[in-house]
């Protein structure tokens, strides 16, 4: 199943990221979803060392990654909630292959000029028109050396079915320390099945889905205070989504929990209400998350270091033009606020000629010089037809 593979990449991304170092973990935002369909894209044209790094990290046969990479983009396409966009730019001396460019969606095919400035700006542009404006430019820079950029844009907007209210709420944990109060989202709501409580291999952790109006849900999880970030991602992954793995021994909703259940951030009471049905009380915060992540810092976790090596071109299912990866980058912001969840993602491959200049050798030279009137013509190749003709009886 195309969706457990990706989860797979998104479960590893989160342990890198939540290994990085720093004290306490950053905040940080990233889409899986974003970069296995470039990845896959790619496996489906690398050599045979680069098809076999790439279908390893995607957890797909190269000869099925294309393929799947459809599949997956399709299935994203159907949700009202998601928007998703695939853009491809080359340079005139890389004639991409006819096959492999009908894997992609129609229309997705553009051109690099060689003006960098205005190539740039192109790629910004269509970053910021295909994420709301959330990200204003390409994750990745273009340079003289760029002859190919391959990139996705992905959006992903809900709206809650039960609306949050603003208010105020203590600080806990290592925010106690420098925060008195924080700004904080509340909701009380009669579905008490949206919280759940799992054993797992970390502990126990507590995982919310805050329902969406549509078909896009989004779940907050808390583990043990004395657990990794990396740890509580990993596991949030199982209790979010579907993988192959599945480190969670037990599952309790909340309409099931002890009264004296021990769980991140639950506590259950008795209160007076005007209404018979039981409560599910939900405080939370608003929060927006930025992040710029550079994939080659974690190249064999994308299979990325075959592709990336100096060496002639690893792309020939895509080029007859000698290519390697010399950029790959995400950038990612997520916003959750009492009306609903908004986020997006640009993730860009950017991929440079390998060609190297053939050895000197001694050749035969013929000069002509044009230093008096001249006659000049502008012909139609395949029909011989003169366009424009001229003569030229001072030099500018």
């Amino acid at each position: 199943m195309v969706v457990k593979k990706v989860n797979a990449l998104t479960k590893r991304w989160l342990a890198a990221a939540g290994a990085d170092p720093g004290s306490p973990p950053r905040s940080t935002v990233l889409s899986g979803a974003g970069v296995w369909p470039l990845l896959a894209f790619l496996a489906d044209g690398a050599d045979d060392a680069g098809r076999a790094e790439l279908a390893a990290a995607i957890g797909v046969p190269a000869q099925e990654a294309a393929a799947a990479a459809r599949a997956i983009l399709t299935k994203v396409e159907r949700s009202d909630a998601v928007r998703v966009a695939l853009g491809l730019w080359t340079r005139r001396q890389v004639r991409v292959r006819e096959a492999w460019l009908a894997e992609l969606a129609s229309g997705v095919h553009g051109e690099l000029t060689g003006d960098v400035p205005a190539d740039q700006r192109r790629l910004d542009v269509w970053a910021s028109e295909h994420t709301d404006g959330l990200i204003p430019r390409m994750p990745v820079k273009i340079t003289d050396a760029s002859m190919m950029v391959l990139a996705s844009a992905l959006v992903v907007e809900v709206t809650w079915r039960e609306r949050f209210t603003a208010g105020r709420l203590k600080a806990g944990g290592v925010w106690a320390d420098a925060r008195g109060e924080l700004s904080g989202l509340r909701l009380t709501t009669t579905d008490q099945r949206m919280l759940r409580v799992a054993d797992t291999a970390i502990g126990r952790v507590s995982a919310l889905t805050v329902v969406g109006d549509g078909d896009v849900d989004v779940v907050l999880v808390l583990g043990p205070q004395e657990r990794s970030a990396a740890e509580v991602m990993a596991v949030g992954v199982e209790l979010a989504g579907v993988t192959d793995a599945n480190p969670i021994r037990s599952v309790v909703f909340g309409p099931d929990l002890p009264a004296d259940i021990a769980a991140p951030g639950v506590s259950t009471d008795t209160v007076t209400s005007p209404w018979p049905a039981d409560q599910l009380a939900i405080t939370t915060v608003p929060f927006r998350v930025e992040a710029h992540h550079d994939l080659l810092d974690h190249a064999a976790l994308f299979g990325l270091s075959h592709v990336t090596t100096q060496e002639p071109g690893h792309f020939p299912g895509i080029s007859d033009f000698p290519l390697a990866v010399d950029r790959a980058a995400q950038d990612a912001v997520a916003e959750f606020t009492a009306t609903g969840f908004h986020a997006a993602a640009v993730t860009a491959f950017g991929l440079f000629g390998m060609a190297t200049p053939p050895p000197p050798s001694r050749v035969r030279r013929v000069s002509v010089v044009f230093n008096r009137p001249f006659a000049y013509y502008a012909v139609h190749r395949p029909s011989g037809l003169i366009l424009v003709a001229g003569w030229v009886s001072e030099p500018s």
